[in-house]
């Protein structure tokens, strides 16, 4: 009788179905994810050295001498300009080693071989000279400059991508992103029109991170009508 049991304990036990799912391969993890959207943090927006993107402003000959080639983008739009005395107080504080960039003014944003020409200004003033407000918030234009040849990815830093975007790269639309890798163009410094987007009521301090190639980034907080703000 013992027999007979052990043999119908066998069979059943090696007839019995596994209901369970296969477990996935590594190859099939791999391909069933799907890659970060274009304008994240782990995919910044490309903005390359192309036409209907860049705007070459100067070009060096072979002999050394300077000449303009193309539209300065680093003019800021708007109703109005304000002006600020020279002994007016800075607005944005940068941390990270320091590199040279495009010749830059008493208002401009200087972070290593990058430049936002006038954007001290938006620490107080007149939000209407420097932009637009829709249902979503405002809307700030201000090209970035590039020294030649340069490959730079700003970030809007984490504790306001809640608050607070990028709006460059004609081909999307100046739909905020997060992130834009800007690609100068070779021999030239270079514009690339565009902006910043502030949620609500537009008022906020923005900490940015700009990083040349591979670097590590350099970190600048800037003002959007929101006064002095700290490093």
């Amino acid at each position: 009788m013992a027999l007979v049991s052990t043999v119908l304990l066998v069979a059943c036990s090696s007839g019995a179905a596994d209901n369970r799912p296969p477990t996935p391969t590594t190859d099939t993890a791999l391909a069933s994810s799907d890659p970060p959207p274009v304008g994240s943090i782990d995919h910044p927006r490309p903005v390359a050295c192309v036409s209907s993107e860049a705007h070459s402003e100067e070009s060096t000959s072979p002999t050394g001498t300077k000449s303009r080639t193309g539209t300065n983008s680093g003019t800021r739009t708007g109703t109005g300009s304000p002006s600020r005395p020279p002994s007016r107080p800075a607005t944005v504080a940068a941390t990270g080693a320091p590199s040279r960039a495009p010749s830059e003014g008493q208002d401009d944003v200087a972070v290593g071989p990058v430049i936002w020409p006038g954007l001290r200004l938006m620490a107080d003033g007149d939000q209407n000279a420097f932009g637009s407000r829709n249902s979503d918030g405002w809307h700030y234009k201000v090209a970035i400059r590039l020294r030649a040849g340069t490959t730079v990815t700003v970030t809007i830093g984490a504790q306001e991508r809640a608050q607070a975007a990028l709006e460059y790269g004609q081909g999307f639309g100046y739909a905020p992103a997060p992130a834009v890798t800007f690609q100068a163009c070779p021999g030239s410094t270079t514009g690339f029109p565009g902006g910043f987007f502030v949620a609500g009521e537009g008022r906020a301090c923005v900490p940015v991170e700009v990083r040349v190639g591979d670097g590590a980034p350099q970190r600048v907080v800037i003002s959007f009508f929101n006064g002095q703000c700290p490093a």
